[in-house]
């Protein structure tokens, strides 16, 4: 009996530090998506769904300015920058890379490009 009473609390146990494991993973995607706007995540869930192999054009917003920690940070993950003033930068990337940057507590918000025309009279 003490046998299958520690037999039931070991697999209970390890029931638990399983299901623990993957919600802080879905709560650590979850918080990472967060910083996307709506228009982005639907960009990325479109590409990922289409298996493409695109790039996205964001828009970042950093806490603290852009310096060469960062730039060297960007890039490592495969990201472009494009432009950059101040703590607003403008970014090419794949949708993995962008998820990725996301992650780092620097990037405060980041957010689909787009492309605005002059109007003509």
């Amino acid at each position: 009996m003490k046998n299958l009473n520690r037999l039931i609390i070991c697999t209970l146990l390890m029931i638990i530090s399983t299901q623990t494991g993957c919600s802080s993973k879905r709560m650590n995607d979850s918080k990472t998506e967060s910083k996307f706007d709506a228009t982005l995540r639907m960009k990325l869930k479109e590409i990922s769904q289409a298996n493409a192999d695109s790039t996205v054009q964001c828009l970042v917003k950093l806490n603290g300015v852009f310096d060469e920690e960062k730039k060297k940070v960007f890039s490592e993950a495969g990201i472009t920058v494009l432009t950059v003033l101040k703590e607003i930068i403008t970014i090419e990337g794949q949708p993995d890379a962008i998820r990725k940057i996301a992650a780092y507590n620097f990037v405060h918000s980041i957010s689909l490009s787009q492309t605005r025309y002059i109007l003509k009279k």
